[in-house]
């Protein structure tokens, strides 16, 4: 007996390995191994964009930006190049700048600098994403659907968008860290008893609630999918009768996920996690809900009638209807506050693409396998139907597991809701929407395990299957990886000419200076890679600045005036591009109608073939003929010969001829500030109208359709000299002109824009070389509103010399915010400092770029919209009128002597009740209270001091 033994095992020793053996390798060892391999084909696939020398994403100018300051600080405090001349405090997800420090300090020891560790993060944490999609797949399902998951991750558009090198949002960072936290959090409950595996998971699925909370604002989704499923899978179990499973659940989930919040929360006053108003949500209402748990387990204690599922269900609904009242009427507000900067819920994100309601076109797009065929999203859908078939069996079945597919079907739906929201959660949706289409795949993989045929024949059938899926990924990955290359060699995210005007502006600008454009391009203007100068208005900051900057693009004259001089603006860039977002600038400017910014374009491109130049009756009409259509436009403005030429009006376009092309400009636009400085464009629609508005903004480079300009508050734009008893023109600022010698009587006419000229004083300089030889007050006591500009008479002997000012002295601002602001030792907002009828000792650092006296004020200032045709947004004859207020200048410390440079200023600064109130009920008294609306106020440190405006020079 024992020989045969022997003989047996010696026979199954000489034995090859059977294919059913080698199938279970495969699984154990083979999968993981093809997921990492798949990790590292979607890591080099969205490291291709780090061959750009800067950023694809404009956002990311500003994180690389708060990633070095976080290098140094590790929390960022203060941003000095946003929102001019008071800086920003840093707010928001400063945990994603601190980990990506962290991640810097890591990787530098293997040679990276600081730019290449931050070009490296995103296609890491797309890699790394891969990896815990796989383990997550795997823990909820099957190997299976990890391996098909982390295959879909791996070529998937939707996850690319957010991953790759060149745009380190927080978005993806946060879907990495929340799927990990997920399967964490799985292994935590599968184990019953307390061991190392329970305690080891549960301690990093603290780690990992921490660091998804850190990395981006809209983890509010993470904590909310995890409340709901906590939600969700005791009312199904209680309802369903589990009391076994619902006690072990709540032993379990309760205590971590409570402690996770909490731990958030706490964190959440170092700003490491920048989500503190949802977390206090959160655990309110994850103490309602143990609230009912505690009901849903004693309940019958009390006396409670738990014998069936209706009186379980009737418990649950009139619980939690009380429940979601009480909810929504203490939380409501801030709900919806939350959910409306997530859609278009007011005129400036009603102009942002990606908050625009996503369309079947767009998950077509980000969720095919090549093209549009949608394939991974049908796919998904097919997927949940199959979870939630499985948790029905698991129920009848009294399996105590079904936590696993309540959290599917929650992480799904909630997926799908927010996709369904706006176009912006695409990214985030692709979590859950991939890893149904895993399980999708992965329960046909199931079905060939559970079959009744032999172990060899299941392994084939497997075999043939993955042989069958396999076009998928490796189809996928052949397009994604071009989609990536083709994104890497186009121009990127900063054309040439931007990146010409930047340097130039870099190069030739005061450190201290600021400039503005659209606020696409303020994160440009702010990049220390570009320019590294402050910018008015950027993506993310100062949007009550959009209105002012549309206001002024899209009007010309008095209307379009505004205080720029109020931001210290030093620059206006203006890029020709923009004709292709005229549309959402004319609307926030105020210039069209919400009809008109839906159906009308503002600007089309006119190839010259259809341009016909026609004599009728001895007289030039203009007429737009496509072969289809013939049609005149109400103006043509012939650039080529510098000639205006009326038309019928067929259209409501202004047609503009340049060399090799046309350009239809929509009438209410076509003479706009942005046509004309764009373009470079002379022509006036009122009398010197063109002449001012290029005194004030003074061209000084430009580069391709790319122009900048030095804005000048105050500026000459025409000189008239007394002769032969009548005033006579020999200056203009288009046309030039020349100051004649000896003695003269001069009438200067200045253009004031957007700020009024106040007990004023003119001074006349002339040089030789940069020696002064000359200088004389002209004038004083000069006063002149904007809207109404009269000219200056002086008697002035010109003397002969190389060079001539004229300078205007009058109280303006100087200076700018530098380091974080503090009142009684706390740092607060830079540009609201003290809210009204608060006082505090002021503490700040000012930067200046010579030695003065200055005195500090705190400026009270208004920006809102007048609605005359009301405040619905979405009626098509709604439009706005933008304004820019200020309100007043509250004194806080006069005679402070400062030093080029920063300087450290302390005073005792209080602000008077009711100012702004008081001017807002003024405002509804003019215009009607149904007509305004507040965008923002703001209570700005403000320095003020004698300021010399070089009016003219020549």
């Amino acid at each position: 007996m024992v020989k045969t033994k022997v003989k047996e095992k010696r026979k199954k020793k000489g034995e090859k390995t059977s294919l059913p053996e080698y199938y279970q390798k495969f699984k154990t060892y083979g999968i993981p191994l093809i997921v990492l391999i798949l990790a590292y084909v979607g890591f080099k696939i969205r490291n291709v964009t780090s061959n750009y020398k800067t950023f694809l994403d404009p956002d990311t100018f500003f994180h690389y930006e708060m990633y070095r300051i976080a290098i140094n600080e590790w929390i960022p405090k203060y941003f000095a190049y946003a929102d001019p001349p008071t800086g920003i405090k840093a707010s928001g997800y400063l945990g994603l700048y601190t980990i990506q420090a962290v991640f810097y300090k890591i990787v530098s020891l293997f040679g990276y600098n600081t730019l290449g560790a931050f070009k490296l993060w995103p296609p890491f944490v797309g890699a790394m994403t891969i990896i815990a999609a796989y383990l997550l797949g795997r823990k909820l399902h099957s190997n299976w659907a990890g391996l098909w998951t982390a295959a879909f991750m791996m070529f998937s558009y939707a996850n690319f968008s957010k991953t790759y090198s060149g745009n380190n949002r927080g978005e993806g960072p946060f879907m990495m860290f929340f799927l990990f936290a997920v399967f964490l959090l799985m292994v935590y409950l599968d184990e019953k008893s307390w061991n190392w595996k329970k305690v080891t998971s549960g301690a990093l699925f603290l780690l990992m609630s921490v660091l998804y909370m850190a990395a981006w604002t809209g983890s509010t989704f993470g904590i909310g999918i995890l409340l709901l499923f906590a939600g969700v899978t005791s009312v199904v179990f209680f309802i369903f009768g589990k009391m076994d499973a619902l006690k072990g659940f709540v032993r379990d989930f309760f205590p971590l996920y409570g402690v996770s919040l909490l731990v958030g929360l706490g964190l959440s006053y170092t700003r490491f996690i920048g989500i503190k108003w949802f977390l206090i949500f959160a655990i309110e209402a994850f103490v309602a809900l143990s609230v009912l748990v505690a009901i849903m387990l004693y309940g019958e204690r009390a006396g409670l009638n738990y014998s069936d599922k209706k009186h379980r269900l009737g418990t649950v609904t009139v619980i939690a209807v009380l429940g979601i009242l009480a909810v929504y009427g203490y939380f409501g507000r801030d709900l919806m506050k939350f959910l409306g900067s997530a859609t278009q819920s007011n005129p400036l994100y009603q102009t942002v693409a990606e908050l625009a309601k996503t369309d079947w076109n767009t998950i077509k797009t980000y969720y095919s396998v090549k093209t549009k065929d949608a394939l991974i999203f049908v796919l998904s859908a097919v997927g949940f139907i199959i979870v939630a078939a499985r948790f029905v069996r698991k129920l009848l079945k009294n399996d105590l597991t079904g936590h696993k597919e309540i959290f599917l079907v929650t992480y799904y739906i909630g997926s799908l809701y927010l996709l369904l929201l706006a176009v912006r959660f695409v990214f985030q949706a692709s979590g859950a929407i991939l890893l149904l289409a895993g399980v999708a795949i992965g329960e046909i993989f199931l079905f060939v395990e559970e079959m009744k045929e032999s172990m060899t024949t299941k392994a084939l059938y497997a075999v043939l299957l993955m042989l069958l899926f396999l076009p998928l990924p490796v189809i996928g990955a052949q397009y994604m990886n071009s989609i990536a290359t083709n994104t890497a060699k186009s121009q990127g995210s900063v054309p040439s000419e931007w990146v010409n005007s930047l340097t130039w502006l870099k190069e030739n600008s005061n450190p201290l200076d600021s400039a503005t454009s659209w606020w696409d391009y303020g994160y440009w203007i702010e990049s220390s890679l570009l320019s590294h100068r402050r910018s008015a208005t950027d993506g993310g900051h100062a949007y009550d600045r959009r209105y002012i900057v549309a206001d002024f693009f899209s009007h010309y004259g008095n209307e379009s005036e505004q205080d720029f001089e109020a931001w210290e603006l030093n620059y206006l860039i203006v890029w020709q591009q923009d004709i292709y977002k005229f549309n959402a600038i004319s609307y926030l400017g105020g210039a069209i109608t919400y009809g008109e910014y839906r159906s009308n374009p503002m600007f089309q491109v006119i190839p010259m073939q259809y341009i016909q130049y026609v004599n009728e009756s001895g007289k030039t009409v203009v007429y737009i003929n496509t072969g289809k259509y013939s049609y005149q436009p109400a103006f043509t403005i012939d650039l080529t010969k510098g000639r205006v030429i009326q038309g019928r009006g067929d259209i409501p376009y202004v047609l503009y001829v340049f060399q090799g092309y046309g350009l239809l400009a929509y009438q209410k636009i076509a003479f706009s500030n942005f046509v004309r400085l764009a373009f470079q464009i002379p022509f006036s629609f009122e009398p010197w109208d063109a002449q001012m508005l290029f005194a004030n903004f003074k061209p000084v480079y430009n580069s391709g359709g790319v122009s900048t300009y030095e804005f000048r508050p105050f500026a000459v734009y025409r000189i008239d000299k007394f002769e032969n008893g009548t005033w006579k023109a020999f200056y203009s600022t288009l046309g030039g002109g020349k100051l004649p010698l000896g003695e003269q009587k001069l009438r200067l006419w200045i253009s004031a824009f957007g700020r009024d000229v106040k007990d004023a004083t003119l001074i006349f300089e002339a040089y030789n070389g940069s020696v002064l030889v000359k200088r004389e007050i002209l004038a004083e006591g000069i006063s002149m509103n904007h809207l109404n500009e009269t000219p200056i008479e002086v008697n002035v002997t010109i003397p002969n010399a190389t060079k001539y000012r004229f300078v205007l002295v009058q109280n303006g601002p100087v200076g700018v915010i530098d380091g974080p602001v503090y009142v009684d030792g706390k740092d607060v907002n830079p540009s609201y400092v003290l809210g009204e009828g608060k006082s505090g000792e002021l503490k700040l650092t000012a930067a200046f770029r010579e030695e003065r006296t200055v005195d500090l004020y705190l400026r009270a200032s208004i920006v809102y919209y007048v609605a005359p045709n009301g405040k619905d947004i979405y009626q098509e004859k709604f439009y706005l009128e933008p304004h820019q207020d200020i309100v007043t200048y509250v004194p806080v410390k006069g005679g402070i002597s400062v030093n080029a440079g920063d300087n450290e200023i302390t005073a005792q600064a209080s602000m008077p009740d009711g100012v702004f109130e008081g001017y807002i009920q003024k405002l509804y008294q003019k215009y009607g209270e149904d007509r305004v609306v507040v965008v923002r106020k703001r209570v700005e440190p403000i320095f003020i001091t004698k300021k010399e405006y070089v009016v003219w020079e020549g």
